[in-house]
C-alpha cells in the first residue's frame, strides 16, 4: 500500500455558524462553497491548503434532530468529529483489514466494505461522488449490500476514495489564506491512558507506519496529496490526556482527534505564527 496520506478534518458546527461563518474562520481563512450531500442531511463548505488538504465544516441543515438520527456523527458535541485519510493509489481494502486483524485486533475495531457517498457543489451543480470505508465493531462487518453502523467514527480515522475526479470534491482554487496557512502541519489524538500502546498499535497499522518515540511523545509520520517545496510533511501525535480540558474532553467523547496544527511558512523558522484559535472545543494552532 502506497504511503497514507491526511485526506481532511471534520469540524462540526451549528447551521447558523456554517450559513455566517464566525469571526475565528473569517479572520484567519479563505473558504470555498461546499454544497448540500446527497443524504439531504448536511452541507458543508471547505477550507482547502495548498498541500491537498483541508478543513471541512458540516452541519446538519436547519440544526433538526430528525437528520442528527442515526447519522455517523449524529450525537457528536460540535468541534472536531473526525478525520480522513486517502491514498494516492488504488485503495486496498483487503490489505488494510488484514493488517487491522493481525495487529490491532485487541481494540474489536475493523473497517466496513467501502460506501458510497456524494454531494452537489452549490457554485455549478456537478456531483461529486467518492466512497468511504469507516471504522466498525469487528463483529459487524459483512459484505454487500448489507451496510453496517458506523459506530466506532472519530475514534479512528475513516478513508475517502475518489470516484469523480478529485478536484471536484477539492477546489485548490482558494489556498490563500489571511493567516498565511500552507497546510496540515500535525493532529493529535487523545486516547486512554490504560489502552494506549493499544491504540498506538492501531494507527500504526491502519497507516501503515512505525511509531517516532522521542522526547515522551509518540508520533506516526503521513503524507500531503500535494508535496509543497520546503514544507515538512505531516504527523499525527497519539497522547494520554493530561490537561483538565483533555481529561474532560476524552469522558465527553471519547479517543479521537483533539487538537489541529497548521503549517505557515516554509523557511525554516520554528515557533507560533500566531494567536491560537479555542472556541467551542476546537484548538488549532499555526506553527511556523
Amino acid at each position: 500500500m502506497a504511503p497514507a496520506q491526511i485526506d481532511h478534518v471534520v469540524i462540526l458546527l451549528p447551521y447558523k455558524d456554517l450559513q455566517a461563518p464566525p469571526s475565528w474562520i473569517t479572520d484567519n481563512f479563505t473558504i470555498t462553497p461546499g454544497g448540500r450531500h446527497t443524504d439531504g442531511r448536511t452541507e458543508n463548505k471547505l477550507i482547502v491548503f495548498q498541500d491537498g488538504t483541508y478543513l471541512e465544516l458540516i452541519a446538519f441543515i436547519n440544526d433538526s434532530p430528525s437528520h442528527r438520527r442515526g447519522h455517523p456523527w449524529g450525537s457528536k458535541h460540535y468541534g472536531f468529529v473526525d478525520f480522513a485519510l486517502t491514498s494516492p493509489r488504488d485503495f486496498d481494502y483487503t490489505g488494510l483489514r488484514g493488517r487491522i486483524n493481525k495487529r490491532s485486533g485487541r481494540l474489536g475495531i475493523d473497517y466496513a466494505f467501502p460506501q458510497d457517498g456524494g454531494r452537489h457543489r452549490d457554485e455549478d451543480g456537478k456531483e461529486v461522488r467518492w466512497k468511504v470505508t469507516v471504522p466498525v465493531n469487528q463483529s459487524t462487518v459483512k459484505p454487500p449490500p448489507w451496510s453496517p453502523p458506523p459506530n466506532r467514527r472519530g475514534e479512528i480515522p475513516f478513508w475517502c476514495h475518489d470516484v469523480t475526479e478529485r478536484k471536484l470534491r477539492v477546489d485548490m482554487e482558494g489556498t490563500t489564506h489571511p493567516s498565511g496557512v500552507l497546510g496540515i502541519a500535525q493532529l493529535t489524538v487523545l486516547a486512554p491512558k490504560a489502552k494506549m500502546e493499544r491504540y498506538i498499535e492501531l494507527y500504526s497499522s491502519i497507516m501503515d507506519t512505525q511509531p517516532v518515540r522521542a522526547f515522551g511523545t509518540t508520533r506516526l509520520p503521513l503524507d500531503a496529496p500535494v508535496a509543497v517545496p520546503g514544507l515538512v510533511k505531516p504527523w499525527v501525535f497519539v497522547e494520554e490526556p493530561t490537561l483538565e480540558a483533555e481529561i474532560k474532553m476524552i469522558a465527553e467523547r471519547g479517543a479521537g482527534i483533539v487538537e489541529v496544527a497548521l503549517r505557515v511558512g516554509t523557511d525554516g523558522r520554528v515557533g507560533l505564527a500566531r494567536a491560537p484559535i479555542n472556541v467551542g472545543g476546537i484548538w488549532i494552532h499555526f506553527l511556523m
